[in-house]
């Protein structure tokens, strides 16, 4: 979106405004226009605008979601640690006392300290895993969900969530995973609120899983049980990687993999540690 306000203008430059932005009152013109168009306008503006005064402000993907640009104006934008501010002339400043309170200014740098942070969360990757009660997605349920997060090349956040089942677990999986019927009940918990965490901390990053194709599957079910939107995430898959890269072995499966590259595996068949196992193998891969 692009607001502009003009003052003075000439019915020349107004006739080159009206072609790609709506005035909905006088000197008012707004549209959604591209950042190339945005610009054309804006020197147009600057060179014809020759009395009048202009401002223009659009979205951007900074701190207050916004710039502005003046023209010809007594008001002047300014930097403040990182947020671009607005100085009133010094008349009206003076007869108004309007300064950013402080209140104002602590308000801002929380705002940029927030979208730091959240900038970081979408840096680098998440590694996923999960353990289910069988193969199908449609009949069977996640009984535990792991992600890590990887920030220059170390783990730098992870998750670990065990639910509930609605069907039990089968004994050949509690034999594989460890994981039983009352462990679920004690430390589990339901699966929207499970998904609610595990989607929370993926957020958008690229995702990396072994056979990830399966984990997507019951994340995909998952969700529609949940009433969530499917995960849309750009994703690897370290199954697919190792068989394009890796010709001199007949098992790729994770902890064979994680053998041929003389990765220690702590614990099989649980998700957080095949998240890490996945992240050591990937990182092999990608040295390849």
């Amino acid at each position: 979106m692009v607001v502009v306000t003009l003052t003075d203008c000439p019915p020349k430059l107004r006739g080159d405004l009206t072609k790609w932005l709506m005035e909905i009152n006088t000197g008012v013109y707004v549209g959604k226009v591209s950042a190339r168009i945005r610009e054309i306008l804006w020197t147009r503006i600057c060179e014809n605008l020759s009395q009048g005064r202009a401002t223009m402000v659009y979205n951007t993907n900074n701190e207050q979601g916004m710039e502005f640009c003046v023209h010809n104006s007594s008001w002047k934008p300014v930097d403040f640690d990182g947020i671009q501010l607005v100085m009133r002339p010094e008349q009206a400043r003076c007869e108004t006392k309007a300064r950013a309170s402080r209140a104002e200014v602590q308000q801002m740098l929380i705002k940029k300290k927030q979208y730091r942070a959240n900038k970081e969360r979408q840096e680098g990757y998440v590694v996923i895993d999960l353990e289910t009660t069988g193969l199908n997605s449609s009949s069977d349920e996640i009984i535990e969900l792991a992600a890590i997060r990887i920030i220059n090349h170390e783990i730098a956040d992870q998750l670990e969530i065990l639910v509930k089942t609605e069907k039990g677990v089968p004994k050949v999986i509690t034999e594989l995973t460890g994981i039983t019927e009352e462990i679920l009940e004690e430390k589990g918990v339901v699966l929207s609120s499970a998904m609610e965490k595990f989607c929370k901390f993926i957020g958008e990053s690229a995702i990396v899983g072994h056979n990830i194709a399966f984990d997507r599957s019951f994340l995909k079910e998952a969700c529609r049980k949940t009433n969530r939107m499917n995960l849309k995430n750009p994703a690897k898959d370290t199954l697919d990687l190792a068989r394009r890269r890796i010709d001199d072995i007949d098992d790729y499966k994770l902890h064979a993999l994680a053998d041929y590259f003389q990765i220690k595996v702590e614990e099989e068949h649980r998700a957080l540690s095949d998240c890490i196992t996945t992240f050591q193998v990937y990182e092999k891969l990608n040295e390849i």
